[in-house]
């Protein structure tokens, strides 16, 4: 499974950890250097699973990086290129579920879209709670569970 995992800068480590945990080797894009405007787009459409770790706010159309930098906009998703048929997105941030996002990678081809409709909480320099629960859901997607079963509590998925 090819991944892309997008996370603010002082997160990057915890995030190729879980994701290497659960068997996907991948060093993370960043915000920064990155910005909305300057993330990549079309590098989601080359992927099997996308793994976005920003902060964000219930109705936000902006996700941000560290110093809140806006690292993702909804705009870009809509406006980008389709998904790999079959692609799954993980957003691992505060409030993905209360944004636009989920509906936005829908719209552009996503399988299924799982996050949080509440804040969610990691540590520097080692796996906290959406940390963890990131790592075992991408474990259980590789293993070939279907992206509904392995949702944790509190999380929602959008099919």
């Amino acid at each position: 499974m090819k991944a892309l995992i997008y996370c603010y800068r002082s997160g990057w480590v915890n995030n190729a950890l879980g994701l290497a945990l659960a068997g996907i080797f991948t060093r993370p894009l960043t915000s920064p250097p990155l910005t909305a405007e300057t993330f990549p787009y079309a590098r989601l459409a080359k992927v099997d699973l996308i793994y976005i770790a920003l902060h964000g706010a219930p109705k936000a159309r902006l996700l941000h990086g560290d110093d809140g930098i806006p690292a993702l906009d909804v705009d870009g998703v809509l406006n980008g290129p389709s998904l790999r048929p079959g692609a799954v997105v993980i957003l691992e941030g505060c409030y993905g579920a209360k944004t636009p996002f989920p509906q936005a990678f829908k719209e552009r081809g996503a399988r299924a879209v799982i996050s949080s409709a509440k804040r969610t909480w990691d540590k520097p320099r080692m796996l906290g709670t959406a940390g963890r629960l990131g790592s075992m859901m991408v474990k259980a997607l590789l293993q070939g569970a279907a992206p509904e079963a392995v949702v944790p509590e509190g999380w929602e998925v959008l099919m």
